[in-house]
C-alpha cells in the first residue's frame, strides 16, 4: 500500500500580503516550515465578519502542472515551490475590482506532488484541512494534478460529511509559463466559484458540494472523470449535466444541484467532518473478449482483498457462455469480497437484469454499479469499507444508496433520450454574480458583497 505523504504547509500569499512571497524565495529550501494551518493562520489577520465583508477562499496548493515551471535544458516541467504565488501576485485580474471582493489565503503543501502519487491518505490531509477550517471560510479551492483529480473528487465528496461550503477542485493542462496556458482562467473562476458570488435569483450559492472546475464548467465531483489526456476542456460529466457553464456570461443549473444534494440540512447541521479511514484493498478489473478465468478466481481469493469493481460490457454483460466466470465469481462470494458489476460504456448504467447472464451475476452475489463512474465506484467502496470495516451488509446497502449525488435513478438511464424533468435544460437565462438576498438559506450571508456584472469579458 502506498504510503501517505507527511505534507508541511506554508502561507505563500494571500489576497493582503505584500511581502510574505519574498521571504518564501529568500527562505529556497531553508526548511523554516509551518507544521500545520494552525500556525500559518497565527501569521494572518482573521477580522471578524462585517457589514460588507469579502468573502474568504481557502486555497489550498498540493501540486500539479499549475504549480509547475520549466527547468533544465530539455525544459522539462518540475513542481517548484512558490511559484504559483509569484504568479498570482503578478495577476491584475486578482487586483480588479471585482476579485478584490475575495479574501484569498494560499496554503501550500510541501512536497509539492504530481497527481500520480497522490494517494487515499493524501486525499485524507486534504480533507482534514477543509473540515478544520470549514466553517472559518467561505469555500475552498484545491489545486492539484488533472491526472487523478476525478478520484480525489469523488473521494473527497464522500470524506467530507455535512460539507456546507464549496469545495472546488482545479489546476490546468497547460503551465503558467507557456503564453497559452489555460491556468489563469481555472484559477479566477474557481476563486469566483468558491466564494460563492455566482447564484441564480432564487439558488443564491455554489452548490455546497465537492465540484470541479475545469476550461468552462463546473461538475459535481462524483460525477466527473477526465476525457481528454491533451485537451483543455479535459473533463466531463458523462451521465449528469454541468452544474454550470461559462461564456460571455454564466449559466447555472445549481436548481438541481440543491435538489439532490445529499448533505446535511441546517436544521440538523453540527459541522462538517471528516471521514479519514479509506479503504484501500479495492482493484478495478476491465473485462476484455478471451480473458483468462483462472486470472481472476486467483485475484478474488486474494485473502487481503476487499472489493472488486468489474467492468463489463454494455449494461453489464458478461460472457454467458464462461461457466469457470461464475465459478470465480462464486469464490468471492465465500471470501467475502464484494464485487460491483459497472459498464466501459461513458454514457448509461448497468441494468443487472436486462439479459440472462446479467441474472446468473445477481446471482452469485454481484451488485450493480448503475450509471456510476469507475472513480465514484472505487472510491465510495474505499469510503464505506473504511466506516463500516465490520458490517459488509451495511457496505452492500448504501453502495446503491445515492449519498452525494453519484447515481441516477435506473429509471434515467433506462429511457432512450434524457428529459427535461430529469435534467433540467441550461437554456435558462444568464445569471449574475451577485449578492446573496436569501438569509434562510443553510449557507446564506446576511452581509454578502454587492453583484458582480456579465458579461466577464466585453467584444
Amino acid at each position: 500500500m502506498q504510503s501517505p505523504t507527511e505534507f508541511v504547509r506554508h502561507q505563500v500569499t494571500s489576497s493582503e500580503s505584500k511581502s510574505n512571497l519574498k521571504s518564501l524565495l529568500a527562505r529556497n529550501g531553508s526548511k523554516a516550515s509551518l507544521s500545520s494551518l494552525e500556525e500559518v493562520e497565527e501569521q494572518v489577520v482573521i477580522s471578524p465578519p462585517k457589514k460588507n465583508r469579502r468573502r474568504r477562499v481557502m486555497v489550498l496548493l498540493t501540486g500539479g502542472t499549475m504549480a509547475m515551471r520549466a527547468t533544465g535544458k530539455n525544459g522539462s516541467l518540475e513542481p517548484a515551490a512558490g511559484y504559483l504565488a509569484e504568479q498570482m501576485r503578478s495577476m491584475s485580474e486578482l487586483r480588479d475590482a471585482k476579485m478584490a471582493r475575495i479574501q484569498y489565503e494560499v496554503i501550500e503543501y510541501e512536497p509539492l506532488l504530481d497527481s500520480a502519487d497522490m494517494c487515499p491518505g493524501d486525499w485524507s490531509t486534504i480533507a482534514k484541512d477543509v473540515a478544520t477550517h470549514h466553517d472559518n471560510y467561505d469555500g475552498f479551492v484545491v489545486i492539484l494534478g488533472t491526472d487523478t483529480m476525478a478520484y480525489c473528487a469523488s473521494a473527497l465528496s464522500f470524506m467530507l460529511e455535512g460539507l456546507s461550503k464549496p469545495v472546488i477542485l482545479t489546476g490546468s493542462m497547460v503551465p503558467f509559463c507557456e503564453a497559452h496556458s489555460d491556468a489563469r482562467r481555472n484559477l479566477i473562476l474557481s476563486l469566483i466559484f468558491a466564494a460563492g458570488l455566482v447564484g441564480h435569483v432564487r439558488y443564491h450559492h455554489t452548490p455546497p458540494e465537492v465540484l470541479i472546475f475545469f476550461h468552462d464548467r463546473l461538475l459535481r465531483g462524483s460525477r466527473a472523470s477526465k476525457m481528454d489526456a491533451l485537451g483543455l476542456a479535459a473533463f466531463d460529466s458523462p451521465n449528469f449535466p454541468p452544474l454550470a457553464t461559462v461564456g460571455v456570461s454564466i449559466r447555472d443549473n445549481f436548481e438541481k444541484a440543491m435538489s439532490d444534494t445529499h448533505h446535511i440540512s441546517s436544521h440538523y447541521y453540527n459541522g462538517c467532518s471528516a471521514m479519514l479511514k479509506m479503504e484501500t484493498r479495492i482493484v478495478v478489473v476491465r473485462v476484455v473478449p478471451g480473458f483468462h478465468d483462472a486470472a481472476l478466481a486467483a485475484c478474488f481469493a486474494s485473502p487481503s482483498l476487499k472489493a472488486v469493481v468489474l467492468e463489463l460490457y454494455g449494461t453489464g454483460t458478461a460472457p454467458s457462455r464462461r461457466r469457470k466466470l461464475i465459478g470465480a465469481l462464486q469464490v468471492a462470494a465465500q471470501n467475502n469480497v464484494l464485487v460491483v458489476a459497472t459498464t466501459q460504456c461513458r454514457h448509461g448504467g448497468v441494468i443487472m437484469d436486462t439479459y440472462a447472464v446479467g441474472q446468473a451475476l445477481l446471482e452469485v452475489g454481484v451488485i450493480s454499479g448503475h450509471d456510476m463512474t469507475i472513480e465514484a465506484a472505487a472510491t465510495k467502496l474505499a469510503y464505506l469499507f473504511g466506516k463500516y470495516p465490520d458490517d459488509p451488509d451495511q457496505v452492500r446497502r448504501l453502495f446503491s444508496t445515492n449519498l452525494r449525488g453519484e447515481l441516477s435513478p435506473p429509471e434515467v438511464y433506462t429511457r432512450p433520450f434524457f428529459e427535461d424533468s430529469l435534467y433540467p435544460s441550461l437554456s435558462s437565462s444568464p445569471i449574475t454574480l451577485q449578492e446573496d438576498h436569501s438569509a434562510a438559506a443553510a449557507h446564506a450571508h446576511a452581509d454578502d458583497v454587492p453583484p458582480l456584472p456579465i458579461p466577464l469579458s466585453s467584444t
